[in-house]
Parts: structure tokens; sequence; C-alpha cells
């Protein structure tokens, strides 16, 4: 799942991160322990850590710090930012390593093992979705997710996620704010992490 999300959605990014054009096949060393991350915008590459890895748009690289080696399959667009800016995000919750920040983006939508409405939500949401909102007929989620909840059930957590304003109603409609969606994931995967930690 895409993290441009979470990073763009601080105030702060525009502020820290630039965006870098690479051309296809350009070779791009990012050496260990490097001073920054990268994003990818627009594009497609393949990325060459200690174990041979492919990484799509959208995802962050350099989080395990080992020598990395991208290579764009087509002209790309990506950001680059500083890691100190990644390490920055997680004062607020704990002290959690850059490691666990991978563990982290990586599994926060495949981790999540609660069978309820918000997994009804993760199976859902396109892999590469492109825009930051997702609307989807309200009646076919309430008929998918009342055979495995009650009615009640289902109601009382449609309004805890609109009360978070994850979710709101238009007509016959329910919109999925996805950067809202995608922190509160997060969030519960950085609070079992420093349950864990603790």
């Amino acid at each position: 799942m895409d993290v441009i999300f979470f990073l763009t959605s601080n105030p702060m990014f525009q502020e820290v991160a630039k965006l870098v054009y690479w051309e296809k096949d350009q070779i791009i060393n990012c050496p260990e322990n490097g001073q920054y991350v990268y994003a990818i915008d627009e594009g497609s590459v393949m990325q060459y850590a200690q174990k041979n890895t492919s990484w799509g748009k959208g995802r962050v690289f350099g989080f395990t710090r080992e020598p990395t080696i991208i290579r764009p399959l087509c002209k790309t667009v990506a950001w680059k930012i500083p890691l100190i800016y990644v390490e920055e995000s997680l004062k607020k919750v704990t002290e959690i390593s850059i490691e666990s920040l991978m563990e982290i983006e990586s599994n926060f939508l495949t981790g999540y093992k609660k069978e309820d409405c918000i997994q009804w939500f993760i199976k859902r949401i396109p892999e590469r979705i492109r825009t930051t909102t997702w609307k989807v007929e309200k009646e076919t989620v309430r008929r998918d997710i009342t055979k495995f909840m009650s009615n009640e059930t289902w109601s009382d957590q449609l309004n805890d996620l609109k009360g978070l304003h994850i979710i709101q109603e238009l007509g016959y409609y329910l919109e999925v704010d996805l950067l809202q969606f995608h922190d509160y994931l997060r969030q519960l995967n950085y609070n079992l992490l420093a349950q864990k930690n603790s």
C-alpha cells in the first residue's frame, strides 16, 4: 500500500523533502546508513539490497539502511526525504527503531487480524489506489459485513469511524478518507509495538 500518503500528510513534508527525477536505467546508489530515504511518486523501480527485493511505486526506500541500488524501469519522479524526518515522526509515540518502522510500514495493513469492519475495508482497498479517498456503495458494505456481525455492531463501528473522520456518508455511498484510515491503522500498530516493547 502506498506509504506516500503517510509522509505527505505531515505539513512539514514540503519543507524537508525535495523532488528528484530519474531516467530509465539510471543507477542510484544509496549508501549504508545514508541520510535520505526515497518515496516514489510516479514511475516504477527495482531495488537491490543485500537480499534481492522488488518494490513498487509509493514505497519508501532505505529504512533497512543497508547499501541499496535503485534502478528506474521508466522515467520516475521521487521524493528525497531526510531520514531524520521519518525518525522525528515517531517521537510522539515512543522510541521505536527504524527497523520497527520498516516492519510497521510493510505490515500495517496485512497485520490487522481482528475480523470486523476494519478488516473488510482493508481487504477491499485497491493495492495501487491513486487517490486519497475511496467511495463505496453503502448497502454493499452493510450486506457484506452483516454476514459475520450483527447490524447493531456494524452500526456502532460505522459511527466510530465517522467520529474519527475516517468515513462520511454521502447519500447511498460511504466515502473513506484513506489518509485518515492509514493513520488510524498505523497508530494501532504503533500502540501494539509500544506495549510489546514496554
